[in-house]
């Protein structure tokens, strides 16, 4: 071997090791290239999980606060119940017949009083059913306690009857506790029960016990009262004497909340779940809709003898649903920017063996 053979070898013998030290550093980078890449992918990846459990969370509450959907107002008139969606439109037939008060229990399901000393309930197709024919006398208006407990005025026998869910009834109320043709109904929050007493002009109130006190008279504001409706810790009374809406506090202090030349004979009164009040116009077979500062306006008209009013409410969609709706959303586009950077570390670092060019191999002696 002469001396120049013996120099290339050498030189190639001292390549060896840093070809090869080269290739393990290039193999180590590249799987740590990709661990930082899976590793930044998977913190994205748990993120968006957080966000979809969300999603499946507002899901499971999803059917029961629709987003699309809006009141249901029940009016009865002169041929039978009408229903009508709160945002607006025109109304359409749910049970034909004449019907007096009506009520929803607190399932929606709709109660009606009935020809002959009957109350009625009605499937979601309007078809009816007798509920209760008992302990009833000209039975007018209807009111569902806190508990779901029916409770019926009766001018008839001046007394208020209450019924269970099977239909069973017994006297709440007599005239000895103060009524005197008693006509509208209303409960308010901790189940305190506001009767309309249209043969003196009073507003009687009850205990859940039975016990009964006055709590309106003519002289704080109360002109023939024929419809009730407590909300937001108010009373309000449709006056058919005088045609107005006369708002009571809890204490009994009484002011008017409409007095405009849209009422006629007001009759039965209804709140949504946006707080505007509707009011049944028994005068012109119209119903008006009052905001909460009292402006009114014409909802529906021309329904002849419009009486009672109920409304099913539906309420919006709460916050936990939007995020949960929302959130996962957000994260897509970091879910795909993690998935993009780590198929280009794959690309560009993929493990191919090293070409014998970079390993220092094959060169000639």
């Amino acid at each position: 071997m002469n001396a120049q053979s013996a120099s290339s070898s050498r030189s190639h013998a001292a390549r060896l090791p840093r070809a090869a030290n080269s290739a393990c550093r290039r193999r180590c980078r590249r799987a740590m290239l990709n661990a930082r890449g899976w590793a930044r992918m998977k913190g994205t990846l748990s993120v968006a999980s957080l966000g979809l459990k969300l999603l499946l969370f507002g899901l499971c509450f999803y059917p029961a606060v629709s987003p699309t959907s809006a009141d249901t107002i029940y009016v009865t008139t002169a041929t039978g119940i009408e229903d009508f969606n709160s945002s607006g439109g025109t109304g359409s037939v749910f049970s034909a017949g004449g019907w007096g008060g009506i009520a929803l229990d607190s399932g929606g399901v709709l109660y009606a009083a009935g020809p002959g000393n009957t109350i009625y309930k009605f499937g979601s197709n309007g078809s009816a059913s007798l509920f209760a024919n008992s302990d009833l006398s000209l039975p007018w208006d209807l009111a569902f306690s806190t508990s779901d407990g029916l409770y019926v005025s009766n001018p008839g026998n001046n007394t208020i009857a209450q019924f269970n869910s099977n239909g069973s009834g017994t006297v709440f109320a007599t005239a000895a506790a103060g009524l005197n043709g008693p006509t509208a109904l209303a409960f308010d929050s901790s189940g305190n029960l506001y009767v309309a007493n249209a043969g003196n002009y009073t507003i009687e109130k009850f205990s859940p016990g039975g016990t009964g006190s006055v709590f309106a008279t003519s002289s704080s504001g109360v002109d023939n009262p024929e419809g009730l409706a407590w909300f937001g810790g108010n009373l309000y009374v449709a006056n058919y004497g005088n045609n107005t809406i006369e708002r009571f506090s809890s204490a009994g202090q009484g002011s008017v909340f409409a007095s405009t030349n849209l009422l006629s004979f007001p009759y039965g009164l209804a709140f949504d779940s946006n707080g505007d009040l509707y009011v049944a116009n028994h005068g012109n077979g119209g119903i008006l809709e009052f905001d909460p500062n009292g402006v009114g306006s014409v909802f529906a008209s021309d329904l002849g003898n419009a009486v009672w009013l109920a409304i099913e409410e539906i309420p919006e969609p709460s916050g936990i649903l939007l995020v949960s709706l929302a959130l996962p959303l957000l994260f897509l586009p970091r879910v795909a920017a993690s998935f993009s950077r780590g198929a280009h570390y794959r690309r560009r670092h993929s493990q191919h063996p090293p070409s014998a060019k970079e390993a220092g191999l094959g060169v000639n002696a």
